[in-house]
């Protein structure tokens, strides 16, 4: 039942999503996002790409307390870090993510997730929890790339 739920709410987001980016011209080149409880407002890029995601959360396990467990940009990978992993997007990529509301801009800094598990994002604990994807373990979030695409 769960998974159909989200297979309906990620169908859902898309549809909703690619029609709007199709049909609303950007009237603005502004954003916001919330940080620690405080409203930010920032510059959007007129080229700024937009998708949806099937997105989960990394970070917690054993291995990831390893003093030498670094990431594909050769930093040591820190789980409560603003940072993403993406399979395409570059190294050093910053993305606007955002799930039912909440937004938090992450840093790619890290390959994966693998294919085979259907997702196409990977956010740090830190970028989960800022967002409130933590309890769900994985869901829909919108991506906005902000540089490096």
């Amino acid at each position: 039942m769960k998974r159909i739920y989200v297979a309906t709410a990620t169908l859902g987001l898309t549809i909703i999503t690619g029609s709007a980016a199709i049909a609303a011209p950007a009237a603005s080149n502004a954003g916001r996002y919330d940080k620690a409880g405080q409203s930010e407002t920032f510059a959007m890029p007129q080229n700024a790409r937009t998708f949806v995601a099937n997105a989960s959360f990394y970070g917690g396990g054993p291995r990831r307390f390893e003093p030498n467990t670094h990431t594909a940009s050769g930093e040591r990978f820190n789980q409560w870090g603003l940072t993403a992993a993406h399979r395409t997007l570059p190294l050093g990529s910053k993305l606007l993510v955002t799930h039912r509301g909440r937004s938090v801009i992450v840093r790619v800094n890290d390959r994966g997730p693998a294919a085979w598990t259907g997702r196409s994002l990977d956010l740090s604990r830190g970028a989960a929890t800022a967002i409130g994807l933590v309890h769900l373990g994985a869901g829909p979030v919108q991506v906005q790339v902000l540089t490096g695409s």
